[in-house]
């Protein structure tokens, strides 16, 4: 698989696990609530993982079974992503300003514990995965015990949730309040469309000849202004992608050596983690209380629009990078240079350069094809040998083998570390946003939303990679030997649209009014005692 069909299959799939908190997101608000929901999902997560384990055992590993085990895992943190960040805010209670206090910081918190995790399985797993443990069965069994520690850590999790079951706040689920919101929208654009107001959804209140209490309105409203958010934030996550696709690509052909040692490609995303571990704590305790000091207390929407910036700025950074590694790139060779032979990038398998393994393939023999050999146009000329046919390797062609730079990898970190500052930002951020803004009766819905965003932002790098590939061999600018392309042209590309996504948000943040906690629950006092009438206009 070619680094663009590959970056196409992680798209896909990490967008699944940002689709799936819809429906996670949606039955803990109507039906079953939030504590049922994690528990739920937590064990249909589980799951997967064990069958992922199942599918990495050596001799037994297939397809078959590693992709529905990785799409059971993405159905199981629907019903987690949505309703874990939300379901502990809630356990704060603003009617006591400690707790109020608190509350702010939990979000930032939250997401350093998140990487903190992400940390030892940057470092700790994928080390095993790669290279295995040797008392453990060695290389051939990394991935089994690689993927053994997430799964036993899931079962403790799972138990440590169940243990605090008698100390939680669990707020009652509130309906269906995605069907109601959706039949606001018919009456106010539809059947009712009529009614003589300038405020489009009032036409769905009684007040205007429609069904529902002007509170129940009022709660679509902050749904509503909230979307155009949700559109500016896909291209972040567009960005924030690139760590596991082209990053990963860039990183596969510069230069892994450590001492004795070889670094593992995806071990550089610990710097983003890093960054994350080690900023939260100096920007919760030292930054935001000291601009807050100086009478400079940066709101929510701008601490989201500095994100924008910071991710912008790792593209900008990624493609210097890259044009500092074609500069210092490796001359080009095929099988029968022993140079590139020992030069070859970690990510690649030299098998698949290999004419002799083709040609006995072509043979019949139990060999896999090389994926990247093929037979040339019009060559038919073979040979017996043993009462085979072989194919003389005169028409058998490979692809150069792609090669290390010169360059170390650890050129990479300033990157990685730019979009860790860009998720404290605009991510962190985000869940206190989508949290605090929403409606108390459509706050998982509300993540739901804000999570399937990252989904986007993964699928819509698929058509553009299409896009920067379709000028055929030779032209594409993510080839499966990116020597041959210009990964740089697809940072630089990314930190332009980044660049007129910022004005967008620039545009649709002026004049936005944050809602406070006592506005929403007194909103939903009124929207559950329709005998109560509301006097907000939004």
């Amino acid at each position: 698989m070619d680094n663009a069909a590959a970056d196409v299959q992680y798209s896909a799939w990490s967008g699944a696990c940002y689709v799936t908190p819809l429906i996670g997101g949606y039955l803990a608000d109507a039906y079953i609530g939030r504590y049922k929901a994690i528990l739920v999902f937590c064990c249909i997560y589980l799951v997967g993982l064990v069958l992922v384990v199942i599918g990495s055992i050596p001799g037994a590993a297939s397809p078959g079974i590693i992709f529905p085990a990785i799409y059971i895992i993405a159905i199981g943190t629907g019903g987690i992503k949505p309703n874990v960040s939300t379901m502990g805010a809630d356990q704060f209670d603003e009617k006591y300003e400690q707790d109020k206090i608190e509350k702010e910081s939990f979000f930032n918190w939250f997401y350093w514990s998140i990487n903190l995790g992400a940390g030892i399985s940057y470092t700790v797993v994928s080390y095993i995965c790669q290279y295995g443990i040797p008392a453990l069965g060695g290389e051939d069994w990394g991935f089994f015990v690689g993927y053994m520690i997430p799964c036993i850590m899931m079962g403790l999790a799972v138990l440590i949730f169940l243990a605090g079951t008698t100390k939680y706040t669990v707020p009652p689920p509130g309906g269906s309040v995605i069907a109601s919101t959706l039949s606001i929208y018919r009456e106010a654009i539809w059947t009712n469309r009529t009614a003589q107001t300038s405020r489009v959804l009032d036409r769905a209140s009684r007040k205007y000849g429609g069904s529902y209490d002007q509170a129940t309105v009022e709660s679509v409203k902050l749904v509503t202004r909230l979307l155009p958010f949700l559109g500016v934030l896909v291209p972040f996550w567009g960005i924030y992608s690139q760590m596991s696709t082209a990053f990963q690509n860039q990183g596969c052909q510069m230069n892994l050596d450590m001492g004795k040692g070889h670094v593992p490609v995806s071990a550089l995303n610990l710097f983003d983690t890093v960054a994350i571990l080690l900023f939260v704590p100096l920007f919760d305790t030292y930054l935001y209380p000291m601009l807050k000091s100086h009478g400079c207390k940066i709101t929510l929407l701008g601490k989201m629009w500095w994100g924008l910036m910071f991710a912008m700025l790792a593209m900008v950074v990624a493609g210097l990078v890259e044009i500092y590694r074609i500069a210092h790139k490796a001359d080009p060779g095929d099988y029968y240079d022993k140079n590139a032979r020992d030069n070859i990038s970690p990510c690649h398998d030299i098998d698949d350069y290999d004419p002799y393994i083709y040609q006995r393939w072509d043979a019949g023999k139990d060999e896999d094809e090389p994926a990247n050999c093929h037979q040339i146009n019009g060559c038919d000329d073979y040979y017996t040998y043993n009462n085979r046919q072989y194919l003389n390797l005169t028409c058998i062609s490979c692809d150069d083998i792609p090669q290390m730079s010169e360059v170390s990898v650890f050129w990479q970190i300033p990157q990685f570390c730019l979009i860790g500052v860009a998720e404290i930002l605009a991510s962190i951020t985000s869940l206190e946003f989508f949290y605090s803004q929403a409606p108390q009766s459509m706050r998982s819905v509300s993540q739901a939303l804000n999570l399937f965003t990252t989904a986007l932002g993964a699928w819509v790098v698929i058509p553009l990679l299409y896009i920067v590939n379709s000028g055929g061999e030779g032209k594409e600018w993510v080839p499966e030997n990116i020597d041959d392309g210009h990964l740089e042209y697809y940072f630089f590309l990314l930190a332009g649209l980044m660049v007129l996504n910022q004005i967008l948000f620039s545009y649709i943040s002026e004049g936005y009014e944050y809602k406070t906690e006592e506005e929403l629950s007194r909103l939903a006092i009124e929207a559950n005692d329709p005998s109560i009438t509301s006097d907000s206009a939004l």
